[in-house]
């Protein structure tokens, strides 16, 4: 981002690579550039300059009317005119309409006025947002993981043992099955009293759930009489 002043000039930026507390590199730009690489990193670029996978703790931008030099001790005042990195970054017209239509679809599926069934229509559409970790998910937000598409169901900031179809607190996995389908019971789905599942697949027994839960790997209808019960029986 073009940092100007009211009257239109540029304005130049101090970018400061702190050391144990001290200006250890002073990097003077006209303008400064920033993008999100990740959660917490960003790719930083200027007149002369990139940087990638930068954090918040590992640079200092400052405006030029704040004097530094290479070895300079930071001070709190120092730090406290520091500009937040956020305020560089550009956003492209094509990345804002994906960001917009994120929220949209966020929103429409936590209120659940979009059904899995037309989840699974527009999956197409869903192309790129593909689980990972280090995302921040918010409830409503769908991800594609392995073959299926999961709904977030708990806000929370991902990580590599906290994957769909395991951590079922925070995800729910996009499941119809047609009226002549059989329904084979699979760990991430939200159950309620009376649904029949087979297992462990479309031949095998057929199981009625007795108490309303999200299925998880270890719960399985053949070792939990609790939550299921024999249909034929």
């Amino acid at each position: 981002m073009l940092r100007d002043d009211e009257y239109g000039r540029l304005k130049i930026v101090n970018i400061v690579i702190p050391h144990e507390g001290r200006v250890r590199t002073l990097i003077r730009s006209s303008f400064l550039l920033a993008q999100r690489q990740s959660e917490t990193g960003y790719g930083l670029s200027g007149d002369s300059f990139q940087m990638a996978g930068v954090t918040a703790a590992q640079v200092m931008i400052l405006p030029d009317d704040v004097a530094v030099t290479e070895g300079d001790t930071i001070t709190p005042e120092i730090t406290g005119r520091a500009l937040p990195i956020e305020s560089f970054i550009t956003v492209s017209a094509e990345d804002a309409l994906a960001d917009a239509l994120g929220l949209v679809l966020r929103a429409s599926v936590a209120d659940g006025k979009i059904t899995d069934d037309e989840l699974l229509r527009i999956a197409p559409a869903l192309e790129g947002r593909t689980w990972r970790s280090g995302i921040s998910a918010a409830v409503g937000d769908v991800y594609a993981s392995g073959a299926s598409l999961w709904r977030c169901v708990q806000a929370h900031t991902t990580q590599s043992d906290w994957k769909p179809g395991q951590a079922t607190a925070l995800w729910h996995k996009v499941e119809v099955v047609s009226k002549n389908e059989t329904r084979v019971w699979d760990a991430g789905i939200s159950y309620a009293v009376g649904d029949v599942v087979a297992f462990p697949d479309a031949s095998g027994q057929q199981y009625e759930c007795i108490q309303a839960h999200t299925s998880q790997s270890g719960w399985e209808p053949s070792n939990v009489p609790a939550l299921w019960r024999n249909a034929d029986a």
